[in-house]
């Protein structure tokens, strides 16, 4: 009978914990110059810092990041980055890294970003058409 008590109570508390957690699932898509972009990652930001960051892979100009890696609700600076792989070159300099990759998507989506998300309930999905 305490065993059954036990696993009993410990079963609530762990629901109880998931039901409280403030995070929320974000997801959308990317396009670039009118396309699906094809690979990258997308970043969200808090203010100040301050808060939780997240971040998924985007593929297929599609990204998703799950409730539990997921954002509290705030408004987020988004930075996307996309790396053109075949523009990739080679140092000949002994000690120096061997691949330099050119990033694809313009400063103002990413380094010095101007791209915003007001994460909340009811509000979770957000597209990015950039140029």
């Amino acid at each position: 009978m305490g065993r059954a008590f036990l696993l009993a109570l410990v079963s609530a508390v762990l629901i109880g914990c998931g039901a409280d957690d403030p995070r929320l699932a974000v997801s959308g898509t990317v396009k670039f110059k009118g396309q699906l972009l094809d690979q990258g990652r997308i970043e969200f930001h808090p203010p100040g810092d301050k808060g939780t960051m997240s971040g998924a892979v985007i593929q297929n100009g599609r990204y998703s990041i799950p409730r539990d890696k997921g954002l509290e609700p705030n408004t987020y600076e988004v930075r996307i980055f996309s790396y053109d792989e075949k523009a990739a070159k080679v140092e000949t300099i002994p000690g120096e890294p061997g691949l330099g990759f050119k990033e694809r998507i313009p400063l103002k989506y990413n380094v010095a970003s101007t791209l915003k998300a007001e994460v909340k309930r009811g509000n979770t999905i957000f597209d990015f058409p950039l140029e």
